[in-house]
């Protein structure tokens, strides 16, 4: 169960130690700092058909993480989800490098730029952003790989498509929505970009694995920024504010020395962010933030065990019956025979 899974079941191992040590995300919700922006207009595609909005979502993520740093030219949710379309067709061998090569060469040839500047010439960004939402795919696979192999467009008939048919078949209306909203970022991010010292994208917590997968948007110099690209207005939901707590607390040894949290909504170029004293204290944290830090980590390392228990004790559980049914068996009715098939039957409930 993933972070953003535990924040949305109050029964989680997270969540209790949230009710329990930083019970306050109303505090949080309700703060009006000035910058608010209404939902903004749902688009109709060129084609008439629903746009994929998480995926149109992953990709301006990706896009604005690469504004920042180039240390991972291939999102590491995406090279997993690459992980998992290889090990189905290993015709795909060639994709991952296509990409990573294809993401270097652009942005080569678009050095140098203004630093206080996102967007790079018109058909260099498309051709980036094109690359961005090949590499949301991925991401998608990843995510969900059951639910979206025999849908993804990566695949025509069953069969890979080369890494070209990829990068063509993104719809314009994809391009132009994410084009729409790094032009948005030249304004609202183009500052934190020009004075950046340090940048890190997709990071994951020593905790991480502890909640079943955690990677963060971007941190730079000490914000920790979560992006949301939904059309809904600028305003921090409980599962927002959670989030962010879950990132910081799960960076158990402050590896990463995270000093502020904070939202970047791509669509409304909004960005509202607190230092983690302003942040923990309206959450209601009932210890300082090393402590916090340990007692989740004792929490969510006795809930790992004990599934981990859990799950072995199912797995010998198995292995017994296995052993029962590979037995030399006999068919003559007899007592010790009527016993055996009972205790099969008791092994497998």
């Amino acid at each position: 169960m993933s972070l953003t899974s535990q924040i949305e079941s109050a029964d989680s191992p997270f969540m209790r130690f949230a009710q329990r040590s930083i019970p306050n995300s109303s505090a949080v919700t309700a703060v009006h700092d000035g910058v608010h922006r209404a939902a903004v207009k749902t688009k109709s595609s060129h084609t008439g058909s629903r746009p994929d909005w998480g995926l149109i979502g992953t990709a301006i993520d990706f896009r604005l993480r690469l504004a920042f740093t180039t240390t991972d030219l291939v999102p590491p949710s995406a090279r997993r989800g690459y992980a998992d379309l290889s090990r189905s067709y290993p015709e795909s061998s060639s994709l991952l490098v296509d990409l990573a090569t294809a993401t270097a060469v652009v942005l080569a040839d678009a050095a140098p730029f203004a630093a206080d500047r996102i967007e790079l010439p018109e058909s260099l960004e498309n051709d980036l952003i094109r690359l961005c939402v090949v590499a949301g795919q991925l991401d998608q696979l990843y995510r969900n790989y059951p639910f979206v192999i025999d849908k993804t467009a990566l695949l025509d008939a069953g069969s890979i498509v080369t890494f070209d048919q990829a990068c063509a078949q993104v719809p314009w209306f994809v391009i132009d929505q994410i084009h729409d909203q790094v032009s948005i970022a030249n304004m609202s991010l183009g500052p934190l970009h020009a004075n950046a010292t340090r940048a890190d994208a997709g990071m994951s917590f020593a905790g991480s694995v502890l909640i079943g997968g955690a990677d963060a948007d971007l941190l730079v110099d000490g914000l920790l920024l979560d992006f949301k690209s939904a059309h809904a207005a600028t305003t921090i939901s409980k599962s927002d504010v959670y989030q962010l707590a879950g990132y910081t607390l799960l960076d158990f040894d402050d590896e990463h020395h995270i000093e502020r949290v904070g939202i970047y909504w791509t669509r409304h170029g909004v960005m509202r962010t607190f230092t983690l004293p302003t942040f923990f204290g309206l959450l209601g944290a009932t210890a300082p933030l090393a402590d916090l830090r340990a007692e989740l980590r004792a929490d969510l390392d006795a809930d790992y065990q004990r599934r981990r228990s859990a799950y072995l004790a199912r797995k010998e559980t198995r292995e017994h019956s296995a052993v029962i049914d590979q037995s030399p068996q006999s068919h003559d009715g007899t007592k010790l025979s009527r016993s055996i098939d009972w205790l099969r039957g008791v092994l497998r409930r």
